[in-house]
């Protein structure tokens, strides 16, 4: 592969811990790659570890009056100055990054998870920026598609799902049955004015359906969070009367463990609103042969159905109950049906990445 690959964007260093960051590890070792990203790294101006530089952005973050904008401007230079080093530009992003505004877009590759809204700013971002870009990669079928319908370029759109590690997620016998164990880890990591992640995520939808499945099953809920709606969710959880069935772990979590010790993985999103196409719980779980119970507002839903390992429900109460219930009763077919499946559709990803670069 011909130039030099770097990867630019906010909150990417491994200790981070969430999805994309997690991913641009995987990539970054794969494409030998350097990573250029900021976050709060408390009073050290900057950090480096391996390939990846970190400039501290806490006043960016923490909007501080006059120092957020020398913060900015360092941050500016930072990645002007690596822009030069660099051949082709991954933007995690996507196609609305920020980072666009001030890079040389003949350079930039952003990722795409989700389009969950095509509204007049993405449509005019998609217009404007689509034709400069070098490529654009997309981890779902129905983005391409959104692309392809909105006058992208095919042969500029490279598709690959998202990238897991498989020698840290992998497959372990389910524990019996007796207590059947559910594991919601999509959780919101923002809270936004004007917005409601608490239910667009889904969590109410699940917590309604859990008290029924509750009723008649001897289960337990597991919910990872991430620190954000914690009164909601405390108010739901306390008005169901689930406290006893529900335990909630806020804090960092040993995902390959919580897997080995759940019989499945829940996707309850009402909408993709600041939610990937296929979440990165789903692939982790089934590339730890768990079976997922997904809503079919995301592409998961068609990988669940293809394989069989687990079920679909439309996004409302009744019918994820119905999903909880089958995926129980039939609990083993579809444990069955998960092995294999992250090297079928992940393990190549990379490769994929990789052709779509060199063809160009």
């Amino acid at each position: 592969m011909q130039g030099k690959i770097g990867i630019i964007g906010a909150a990417l260093a491994p200790y981070f811990n969430g999805a994309m960051a997690n991913q641009m590890y995987l990539l970054s070792k794969k494409l030998n790659a350097q990573v250029v990203t900021c976050n709060d790294i408390g009073l050290l101006p900057f950090k480096k570890m391996g390939q990846y530089f970190i400039l501290n952005s806490k006043f960016i973050m923490n909007e501080t009056p006059f120092l957020s904008l020398i913060n900015g401007a360092i941050l500016y230079v930072v990645i002007k100055l690596y822009e030069r080093k660099f051949d082709r530009i991954i933007i995690p992003g996507g196609i609305d990054s920020e980072f666009l505004n001030y890079l040389n877009t003949e350079k930039c590759i952003p990722i795409i998870t989700s389009i969950p809204v095509i509204n007049d700013d993405i449509r005019n971002k998609i217009r404007e920026r689509a034709p400069k870009l070098k490529k654009i990669i997309v981890q779902s079928k129905k983005t391409k598609t959104q692309l392809i319908d909105r006058g992208v370029d095919p042969k500029k759109i490279i598709l690959m799902y998202p990238l897991i590690d498989l020698s840290k997620f992998n497959y372990s016998d389910p524990l019996p049955l007796d207590e059947f164990r559910i594991l919601f880890a999509s959780s919101p990591n923002l809270e936004v004015p004007g917005e409601d992640n608490f239910r667009d995520k889904g969590v109410p939808l699940l917590l309604e359906a859990f008290k029924e499945f509750a009723r008649n099953n001897n289960t337990k809920l597991y919910i990872v969070w991430r620190g954000k709606y914690n009164e909601q969710l405390s108010t739901k959880i306390s008005e169901l009367k689930l406290e006893k069935d529900v335990k909630v772990i806020n804090g960092v979590v040993d995902m390959p463990e919580m897997y080995a010790k759940v019989h499945i993985t829940a996707i309850p999103f009402l909408n993709l609103w600041r939610s990937p196409e296929i979440p990165m719980s789903a692939l982790e779980s089934l590339a730890c042969g768990r079976p997922v119970v997904a809503t079919d507002v995301g592409e998961i839903a068609d990988i669940v159905e293809t394989y069989k390992c687990g079920c679909v429900a439309k996004p409302l109460k009744d019918e994820f109950l119905m999903a909880l219930k089958k995926c129980c009763r039939n609990y083993l077919v579809y444990q069955e049906n998960c092995r294999g499946i992250s090297e079928d559709l992940f393990s190549i990803a990379v490769d994929k990445l990789r052709w779509g670069l060199l063809n160009e």
